[in-house]
């Protein structure tokens, strides 16, 4: 049997004329991490404690040396001297090291990281509430295949809740960059898997994003469907309504169902 396309979901704020943006102008936004609600997304750095030997810190050293010789020839530094003060900090002061790579690494995510999360649910009660203006805005779903192969939003995968609550080891001998920055923005706390998260993360290299480069705009035949929240306004509910036509996007109206706690969807012809 032929699996049915994927759909993943935003929930909006019809208030909000960002949020308004992503039906009226087909706009999607792709965040720095430093915007996120959660404090730890994303901010999952390099354990420097992890060369927790002799052979691991030489290993680390070497691998210093080969990326960074050339650069330290160009501004007249000594090479081995430069590697002998890591060193000592690695043996001695590792906080240091571990402290300037985290403040280091969050600078990049902050300025070359747009992520857009979605979630694989549009019956959340509680996302309804968190990010749809209480039941008052609406939920958008596109289609997922569409926006991996767009080249506008980057690589996607859904997030990896971890149920210990511990960062993943990520270790300074580990020199796939992709693979790290991978792990780094999709793991979460386990507190979050209720949103059953599905992210899109583009990396900007070498230029930082401005608020104008995170702004992509898609086509009409990415979306899906539209849903509109359970104690959405009669004017707000008419305005959807009128540009998903517009744009011949199936619509929902979001209801109660009975005697549960539990949400259901009616389409509006």
């Amino acid at each position: 049997m032929k699996k049915s396309p994927e759909i993943v979901y935003k929930y909006r704020n019809w208030k909000d004329e960002h949020h308004k943006n992503v039906l009226k102008k087909n706009q999607l936004f792709l965040a720095s991490p430093k915007d996120c609600n959660d404090p730890f997304d994303c901010r999952i750095p390099m354990n420097f404690n992890l060369l927790n030997s002799k052979v691991k810190i030489d290993q680390y050293l070497k691998i210093l040396k080969n990326d960074h010789s050339a650069q330290l020839i160009k501004e007249n530094r000594n090479i081995e001297k430069e590697i002998q003060i890591i060193k000592n900090k690695l043996q001695n002061k590792i906080h240091i090291i571990q402290n300037a790579e985290e403040e280091s690494f969050i600078k990049i995510q902050n300025e070359h990281y747009g992520i857009l999360s979605l979630s694989a649910r549009w019956n959340s009660i509680l996302m309804w509430s968190h990010y749809s203006n209480y039941h008052n805005g609406y939920c958008i779903g596109f289609w997922k295949e569409k926006l991996e192969n767009s080249n506008l939003l980057g690589k996607g995968d859904y997030v990896k809740y971890n149920p210990n609550n511990n960062f993943p080891e990520i270790s300074p001998l580990n020199r796939d960059v992709q693979e790290r920055s991978f792990i780094q923005t999709q793991t979460k706390a386990n507190d979050w898997s209720y949103e059953k998260e599905y992210r899109l993360t583009k990396v900007s290299f070498p230029e930082p994003y401005t608020n104008n480069s995170r702004t992509k705009t898609i086509l009409n035949e990415y979306y899906a469907e539209i849903l509109i929240g359970l104690n959405i306004s009669p004017i707000d509910k008419s305005k959807i309504i009128e540009i998903a036509k517009q744009k011949n996007i199936p619509i929902y109206q979001i209801m109660k169902v009975p005697w549960k706690f539990k949400l259901k969807r009616i389409e509006i012809k």
